[in-house]
């Protein structure tokens, strides 16, 4: 049985439940889907991460992740992170990338492992149990090293509404040197009554936030991932644009598509009706706004009219790709000889070439010649430039 003391000393997070002999606390077990008597190793795409169990018994049960990271395989990775705030500045320097808090603070790395280890948990799947799912549960959560670029403040800020009765410490830059102050972490203690998936749920997505330096670019797909697992806390969450913006790395695009979804699911949620109902002021059969041409499109279109207006006849496309300025060409007499030439075999025989007609890459046609073979002898000429 490994003591308080040496847990809160290693592990970056631990998941306690107390119970009794009715509903004893070992049901964390079924929840987590990992089995209180088994210690097991998970490989992440950062490092190693470890699940078991200090204590395990009827009364109390504490199931504790510990995350070994990987620094030279994080930046090797290519997946070095933004220069910014924080944890980032660290990194902009010589040797930041190696010499970091990332093995040592809680972060988007521990929010990446919480949801490889506990996917199911955070789907809220429990087959052996799945009375449990929804039956809140008397839980505590402690993060020993928590960074958060905000302090205790922005801590209770973002948990306390959740229900959560929060306690923050902050931790000393150095306890040999008090005089030096706190550092830009907290030791964090959360005890309340929710069901298991909400608190994974909240973690994973208010971890990043407070430490505001996430290892990975945002990309859209995160919206999707935060108002997935924000579903029934963020939507009325006071410091929802807070937690929009810092989860998703202060990307202003992102954040006003993520707060005009969850505006619309508010008021779905009120006249309890679907979201997509809501949003019906346009009728997409009547919506005539033009989408953009894509950039392809217009760069054809440019070269089109440049070729037009200096009279050209004939065009060599090096590096025709599949062939699709030269089939538009093909449409306009004004070009009488056309030659396409790429050095990939498989371009040449499929997509825009494969649907162009057969004088703009085969045999002749007519008076405006198109040569298939002078564009096999340049594919081979330029093949090993």
């Amino acid at each position: 049985m490994w003591g308080e003391r040496a847990i809160l000393g290693r592990v970056f997070l631990t998941l306690t439940m107390t119970g009794d002999t009715e509903q004893p606390a070992t049901d964390l077990g079924f929840l987590l889907h990992k089995h209180p008597e088994k210690v097991q190793r998970f490989i992440t795409s950062h490092g190693v991460a470890h699940v078991f169990y200090p204590e395990a018994s009827p009364e109390r049960c504490t199931a504790a992740l510990l995350l070994e990271v990987d620094t030279v395989a994080l930046v090797r990775g290519g997946r070095g992170r933004r220069p910014g705030k924080g944890a980032d500045v660290a990194t902009a320097v010589p040797l930041g990338q190696y010499v970091n808090d990332r093995p040592y603070a809680a972060s988007s790395l521990l929010a990446v492992a919480l949801r490889a280890v506990f996917s199911s948990a955070l789907q809220g799947r429990c087959a052996a149990r799945p009375e449990l799912v929804e039956r809140p549960l008397p839980l505590r959560v402690e993060v020993p090293v928590l960074p958060s670029e905000g302090g205790t403040d922005l801590v209770e800020r973002v948990f306390a509404p959740l229900g959560w009765r929060v306690r923050a410490t902050p931790v000393a830059l150095d306890e040999q040197f008090p005089e030096w102050g706190a550092a830009r972490y907290v030791r964090l203690v959360l005890t309340g009554e929710a069901r298991l998936v909400d608190a994974l749920r909240q973690l994973y997505v208010l971890l990043p936030v407070l430490d505001e330096a996430k290892h990975y670019w945002g990309a859209p797909d995160e919206v999707e991932k935060l108002l997935r697992s924000g579903e029934g806390w963020l939507v009325a969450h006071p410091e929802q644009e807070l937690i929009a913006h810092r989860y998703l790395a202060r990307s202003r695009a992102l954040t006003r598509d993520a707060l005009d979804r969850l505006e619309l699911a508010r008021l779905a949620a009120a006249d309890d009706t679907p979201p997509e109902s809501v949003d019906n002021a346009m009728d997409e059969r009547t919506d005539t706004t033009r989408a953009p041409s894509p950039l392809a499109v217009r760069r054809r279109e440019a070269i089109v009219a440049v070729l037009g207006e200096v009279g050209a006849a004939r065009v060599l496309d090096l590096g025709c790709g599949q062939g699709q300025l030269l089939a538009e060409l093909m449409g306009d007499a004004r070009f009488t000889d056309l030659v396409g030439a790429d050095v990939s075999q498989r371009a040449l025989g499929c997509g825009g070439a494969a649907a162009a007609p057969r004088s703009a890459f085969g045999a002749p046609g007519g008076p405006r010649q198109a040569d298939a073979g002078l564009a096999r002898v340049h594919r081979r000429q330029f093949a090993g430039v």
